[in-house]
């Protein structure tokens, strides 16, 4: 039970990157209002919380959004603890 619940973490992590990486490239290429749209209402619920808490840190940059790249380095450590914890 406990591989099954750890399995399906990583799966979510693997999903999260692929939506984060779809944002930011989002913001880098224009990729049209549908995407656009998808990517914002996808990324708000994990973007704000991580906003607020980079605002008051010491990574606060007022031209640069670095939430983004801080949330995709602790799902790409979420996802390696999953892949540790599916080895033992």
């Amino acid at each position: 039970m406990f591989h099954y619940i750890v399995y399906c973490l990583g799966i979510f992590c693997m999903v999260l990157e692929c939506i984060i990486l779809l944002y930011l490239l989002q913001n880098m290429i224009y990729l049209g209002k549908i995407i656009r749209y998808f990517s914002l209402l996808l990324m708000y619920p994990i973007l704000y919380p991580m906003q607020k808490l980079i605002r008051k840190s010491i990574l606060n940059t007022f031209s640069i959004d670095l939430s983004p790249y801080v949330l995709l380095i602790i799902i790409f450590f979420l996802e390696n603890v999953c892949d540790y914890l599916l080895t033992i």
